[in-house]
């Protein structure tokens, strides 16, 4: 009898042809290596028969797992086109066949809530066993740990669960199984004795923690039956490594990606829809705005109210006046705080002065950042104290928010947390940070969904700007419009105490329904709960649902719409297929729902408009809800889509600093492809893609609330190109190379000099050259009419002075001039400078490259120039962009600068640029934080700065006399505001 296992899926067929990257996938995969498959493409990319034709080359039995019920039809429905015998494909989870399609829910039952901690606490007990002891007295020790100490067995516990969830795929099949609900080791089972050795996981993003130990459990099931399964992950895109245990949870199944597949090579192909990112910039309404201005009040008073007596204020003194290490013993780090020391009972004032600028300069060597925090803040609380009295002028402000938050949560680690009888103290301001929407931890303080941001991002102002941009796009396609409109949830309060009112794909179809740019659209809302169309096109559309559907429908009046009525009996992925349906006939043009039916799984080539109302920025949830417009529409080969994100911004007027829905914007944008907002011939990745250089410097402007600036200069509204020429961009069936580049860009006026201290310093250090050549030679030629005896010393002296002087004056004038005439050729030396010393510091991998620079016109007079590295790896490339960004953009928190056109060589030169410099404005740039992070290596960069780009001094923020540096250093640091990296695919 033959022992060769069941090959059923290997008379499997595909009688189509297959796209270019499809081919080259099963080329290039080796499906009986005994490694996991890993392929990451676009949504519409054709993931699903990319699997099932890897499953039919292994041939053995194979189950998928897919998130949803409709994905999971979808790869039956595939399947069994390939197989041409239904029986051999099953959804039944009792019933498996030659391939099995399930949700991953079906196996995802856990027995535990934590199913990790009897698995860290085997662990742990088979330490204790490799210690020599018996597993009874590991047993007991680890019960007695967990009663006498319960604090240390829980971080015991934290500790080798993180272990476990890193080697997930190399645990044993018994512990694992163990930690499973006995529903889904019995399905477990059953697919172990059906002969399943393929593993397919659509949407394998969605592997992190207990589904990745299902998932692990299975595979290691398997391998105990003495078979090595074939695991195959399909993505759109990546999961974010953000949570390093559940990312080790994905990589320790699927390991690296072994093919990627980039959304613009699918469209490039033909085989997605061209496309366009789009913004709409709105402000908050007049209620919100005074909601939040009220709320921002409440916050810096409750604050600031904990550090102006008592404890709060003993902290900030000792902050900034820290108990000297000579004079004071060890101190515990969990003992409660010495009393407050009183600055003004000194002997002697000049002692007493002296005791406290020592203690400013510990305190800020110490923790830069938070000694000035704390200064700020208690400059403003005790003004009248002799410690305000020793601060620099620039330090006696108020604190920012952040910075005000910062140092509570310092506080409260330090002085509040580690005292047993300040407990009560410990949960009032967990309290009183949870109502401000900050989360108080034994790791410090983090921000969640405060007011403002929930406010923002659920604004009503946002569904407003849902309409206009439904209009424009109805004037724009007519008839063609298929609009796709999502939010995060059906309905919900989007601020604690009810003091707005409610959000939500019900408000936002309510206002699309009655505002009189939309209302004539025929619309209809769709969740997991509700479904509901405007009573004007109730009778057309409700005929239409029901015919298919193939049910009556009825009707019952919404209470909280009157312009709306709402249908029974209809919601589920039945409803949502008949949606898809009458969108592609026309019978309906827009769709409203929630992110969680419509951000993944649902198709409908048809839609060729998305209007993104969600706060979601994670990369794989905005990927998946761009391939919602993406699929090729039949009845519209030349189809385009536009996929808009609406974004509220507070105005510049606003007395608020913070901008979460825009930070967001940022985030949303960070990963995903579009044509370059500036050149459309480019793809990049970014914001650039989808804002335009004077929208993105209207919006820079806006956030630093620069007067004048305005959210109207930043909306693309008035602006969308025709969808015409977004489709001849793509360049649509013309070859690609199908690589990926970082690049720094730098756009700035065409004749403007590198540096704005350039000229003066150009100027200056040319009238010393010509006096260096000038003055000696005269002296060498009133040498020839003095005697030998002196003349001839006088003018050797004079010779080896001239040459001394007009040597060092010419390099640097050389190197100022070049700064003040070529900035692109400056910016070419800089970039050799930043490679050298990231490569030096160990940060890139050390190869023999060089920076390359492109420069372009960027619209009047000014030049865009780009600097890239691109025989680099993709991780030191990045790096590389990093840095160069950070050390041309604005000054923020660096622990070095570099002061340009000072310093400079010989005493002489530097004293010429010294003097040149006095009452002129400095410029200075930031150290970039790869580099600056070990002064060595800052010292080493600033030395390779003036040999090739120019002169320059290093300063470092160590104490308080740097606070006024750094200050100037904020207001008149960075080579050039429009700096930014991007990624280029080509």
């Amino acid at each position: 009898m033959s022992t060769e296992p069941r090959r059923p899926l290997s008379a499997w067929r595909f009688d189509g042809t297959l796209r270019a990257y499809q081919a080259d996938a099963l080329d290039r995969v080796d499906v009986d290596s005994g490694g996991p498959v890993h392929l990451v493409a676009p949504p519409g990319a054709g993931k699903t028969l990319l699997g099932l034709l890897l499953a039919a080359r292994r041939g053995r039995p194979a189950v998928v797992f897919a998130p949803t019920t409709a994905i999971r039809a979808q790869w039956v429905a595939a399947a069994r086109g390939l197989a041409h015998d239904d029986a051999t494909v099953s959804d039944d989870p009792f019933r498996p066949a030659d391939l099995t399609a399930l949700t991953y829910q079906a196996v995802s039952v856990l027995d535990t809530a934590q199913p990790f901690t009897a698995l860290a606490r085997a662990r742990w007990a088979d330490e204790l066993v490799g210690d020599e002891r018996t597993p009874d007295q590991a047993h007991d020790w680890l019960h007695a740990l967990n009663e006498k100490n319960p604090a240390a067995y829980r971080r015991g516990i934290r500790s080798r669960s993180r272990s476990v969830r890193r080697t997930l795929a190399r645990q044993d099949a018994a512990a694992l199984t163990s930690a499973l609900h006995p529903r889904a080791r019995d399905l477990m089972d059953r697919l172990v004795e059906a002969g399943v050795e393929t593993i397919v996981l659509d949407e394998c993003h969605h592997l992190l923690d207990h589904w990745a130990l299902v998932v692990a459990a299975l595979v290691a099931r398997i391998r105990a039956e003495g078979r090595e399964p074939l695991v195959v992950g399909l993505t759109a895109t990546l999961p974010s490594p953000d949570d390093a245990n559940e990312y080790d949870n994905y990589v320790s199944l699927l390991g690296e990606v072994d093919l990627e597949v980039p959304v613009p090579a699918v469209v490039r192909e033909g085989d997605l829809a061209p496309y366009r990112e789009l913004v709409h910039a709105v402000e908050p309404t007049d209620e919100e705005r005074a909601f939040l201005s009220a709320h921002a009040a409440a916050l810096d008073e409750a604050l600031r109210t904990t550090f102006a007596v008592g404890a709060g204020r003993a902290y900030l003194r000792d902050a900034l006046q820290p108990p000297a290490a000579a004079t004071a013993p060890i101190a515990d780090p969990l003992a409660p705080p010495s009393p407050p020391r009183d600055v003004r009972t000194s002997t002697s004032v000049g002692a007493d002065l002296a005791r406290i600028d020592k203690g400013l300069a510990e305190a800020f060597s110490a923790d830069f950042a938070r000694a000035e925090a704390a200064a700020a803040m208690f400059s403003m609380i005790a003004p009248d104290d002799p410690l305000v009295a020793r601060l620099p002028a620039v330090a006696r402000r108020s604190p920012t928010t952040d910075e005000t938050v910062r140092l509570l949560g310092r506080y409260a680690l330090d002085r509040v947390l580690p005292d047993p009888d300040r407990q009560a103290d410990w949960r009032r301001l967990r309290r009183l940070l949870a109502d401000f929407g900050y989360a108080l931890t034994d790791r410090g303080v983090r921000r969640t969904r405060d007011p403002i941001d929930t406010v923002l991002a659920s604004s009503l102002a946002k569904d407003r700007g849902a309409c206009d941009i439904l209009a424009v796009e109805r004037a724009q396609l007519g008839d063609r419009l298929r609009a796709l409109v999502v939010t995060d949830f059906v309905t919900h309060g989007n601020v604690h105490g009810g003091l707005l009112g409610s959000a939500g794909a019900v408000r936002t179809f309510s206002v699309l329904s009655t505002d009189a740019a939309t209302a004539a659209l025929r619309a209809v809302l769709i969740t997991s709960s509700t479904v509901r169309v405007s009573t004007r096109h109730a009778p057309v559309i409700l005929l239409a649902l029901a015919r298919e559907l193939g049910a009556e429908l009825e009707t019952i009046p919404c209470a909280d719409d009157p312009s709306a009525v709402e249908v029974r009996g209809t919601t589920g992925t039945g409803v949502t297929g008949a949606a898809s349906r009458l969108l592609a006939a026309g019978q309906i043009e827009v769709v409203v729902g929630t992110r969680g039916l419509f951000g993944e799984g649902w198709d409908c080539p048809a839609v060729n408009t998305l209007v993104d109302l969600t706060a979601v920025a994670t990369a794989s949830a905005t990927q998946q809800l761009r391939g919602r417009t993406l699929r090729l529409d039949p009845q519209w080969p030349e189809k385009v889509a536009h996929n808009w994100t609406v974004t509220a911004i507070l105005p510049p007027t606003s007395s608020l600093s913070a901008q979460p829905d825009a930070a967001r914007l940022r985030r949303k944008h960070a990963r995903l492809w579009g044509l370059d907002a500036d050149r459309p011939g480019s793809v990049v990745r970014g914001l650039g893609a989808a804002l335009d250089r004077d929208r993105r410097a209207a919006l820079d402007a806006v956030l630093a609330k620069d007067p004048g600036s305005s959210v109207r200069a930043v909306d693309a509204l008035a602006g969308v190109p025709p969808r015409a020429d977004t489709r001849a961009a793509w360049c649509v069936g013309t070859p690609y190379a199908d690589t990926e580049e970082a690049a720094v860009v730098v756009e700035r006026p065409h004749r403007a000099p590198a540096f704005s201290t350039s000229v003066d310093a150009t100027r200056v250090l040319g009238r010393w050259l010509g006096g260096s050549v000038v003055l000696p030679a005269a002296v060498v030629v009133l040498a020839f009419f003095l005697p030998t005896a002196v003349g001839a010393p006088l003018a050797a002296v004079a010779a080896v002075t001239g040459v001394l002087l007009s040597v060092s004056f010419g390099r640097a004038w050389r190197r100022t001039r070049r700064q003040s005439r070529d900035a692109p050729a400056t910016l070419m030396r800089i970039a050799r400078v930043v490679w050298t010393a990231l490569s030096e510091s160990g940060r890139v991998a050390a190869r023999p490259t060089s920076p390359t620079v492109e420069v372009t016109g960027a619209g009047g007079d000014g030049i865009r120039v780009e600097v890239r590295m691109p025989r680099a790896g993709l991780d030191d490339q990045r790096t590389f962009a990093d840095a160069v960004e950070q050390l041309c953009g604005p000054v923020r928190s660096p622990r070095f600068v570099l002061e340009i056109d000072r310093g400079g060589g010989p005493w002489w030169v530097r004293r010429v640029l010294e003097h040149a410099g006095r009452g002129r404005a400095r410029q200075f740039l930031s150290v970039p934080d790869a580099i600056g992070r070990r002064r060595d290596d800052a010292v080493r960069f600033h030395g390779a700065w003036q040999v090739h780009v120019g002169p320059a001094v290093l300063h470092e923020f160590s104490g308080p006399e740097n606070l006024a540096l750094m200050s100037e250093a904020r207001r008149a640091g960075g080579f050039s505001g429009a700096t930014r990296s991007m990624w280029q695919w080509r």
